[in-house]
């Protein structure tokens, strides 16, 4: 078998030269790996995944190897190796595997009961919301949803606070009284 010439850390063209023996590499060994990793494993994309490992490390070699396909040999039966006894070590013979009990997780999209009991009592505060005064909504809206301090909100709206206090109050029991309504 044909030996990987050696790679040298150097000018463009040993780089070029370099990254062509890699892809030439990769193609030559790859079908190899794949066939050989198949009849260990057990499932398609294990074997792509770890023919694709044993060319990174087959390409990332720093030194030179008089028999690359023995090397590639060798690389592929360790990662094998490794494999088994992290399978062995992780127990992952006695995991489930997520994809066969995925469709049997609950949904977290929420039910069709739920999604039309929100929208009724989202419309249900907007109708409520339109209920009240234009002052009163605003002083709610501000403090709710825009997170203001009834200073803030008193200074903004050019009112005592204690105005802005009654404004909430008459707007969370008048939204209490609506929302509780069936």
């Amino acid at each position: 078998m044909n030996p990987i010439p050696q790679r040298t850390a150097g000018g463009d063209a040993a780089t070029a030269a370099g990254h062509d023996t890699a892809t030439a590499d990769t193609q030559r060994f790859r079908p190899m790996l794949v066939r050989y990793f198949r009849r260990h494993l057990q499932h398609e994309a294990d074997a792509e995944d770890l023919a694709q490992e044993a060319l990174m490390r087959l390409v990332r070699s720093p030194t030179q190897v008089d028999h690359a396909e023995a090397y590639v040999v060798r690389i592929a039966a360790n990662l094998l190796r490794d494999r088994f006894r992290r399978e062995r070590s992780h127990h992952t013979g006695l995991h489930d595997p997520l994809d066969d009990t995925l469709h049997e997780l609950p949904s977290e999209e929420p039910a069709t009961d739920d999604v039309y009991a929100s929208r009724e009592r989202l419309e249900r505060l907007l109708s409520a919301l339109d209920e009240l005064s234009p002052r009163c909504r605003q002083v709610f809206l501000l403090q709710r949803y825009e997170g203001m301090t009834y200073t803030a909100i008193a200074r903004q709206l050019q009112v005592s606070v204690s105005a802005v206090e009654k404004h909430m109050m008459r707007a969370l029991l008048h939204l209490q009284a609506r929302l509780a309504e069936p």
